[in-house]
């Protein structure tokens, strides 16, 4: 199965779950809602391009907070897609700190020409990548 095909049946299963937990619903819920906010700023991608750049051969999984992980072990990037909002990040897992994330080439979002806090703001939640619709 592709990634996309893993991706939609793992959304399937924490959508059917998250109703049985009321406090990780009100936290994704909560998520979603500061997520969306900066949605129109968000690049289209191909989750199954991603994958096979930053994550090739990775088997998904369900974290505790309803994430969607995918990642190769032995690797240092990973992949952070949200199941009910669709939208992805890259995620380097040996940086330390907030500022972890790559852009679509594998940079570090830290350094990105920042301009001021607006634009930081900007270039953060861009690199929340929304997934091909459903």
């Amino acid at each position: 199965m592709d990634a996309k095909g893993k991706y939609t049946r793992l959304v399937q299963n924490v959508k059917e779950n998250i109703d049985r937990n009321a406090a990780l619903k009100k936290r994704i819920e909560n998520r979603n809602q500061h997520q969306s906010k900066n949605k129109d700023l968000w690049q289209k991608v191909n989750l199954d391009t991603l994958v096979e750049k930053f994550a090739p051969n990775s088997v998904p999984e369900i974290n505790d907070s309803g994430k969607i992980i995918f990642h190769t072990p032995g690797s240092n990037v990973q992949l952070v897609a949200e199941a009910t909002i669709g939208c992805v990040r890259i995620e380097r897992l040996d940086i330390s700190g907030q500022r972890r994330y790559l852009d679509l080439d594998g940079v570090p979002e830290t350094t990105l020409p920042l301009m001021a806090k607006r634009v930081d703001e900007q270039k953060r939640n861009m690199n929340w990548l929304p997934i091909l619709e459903l």
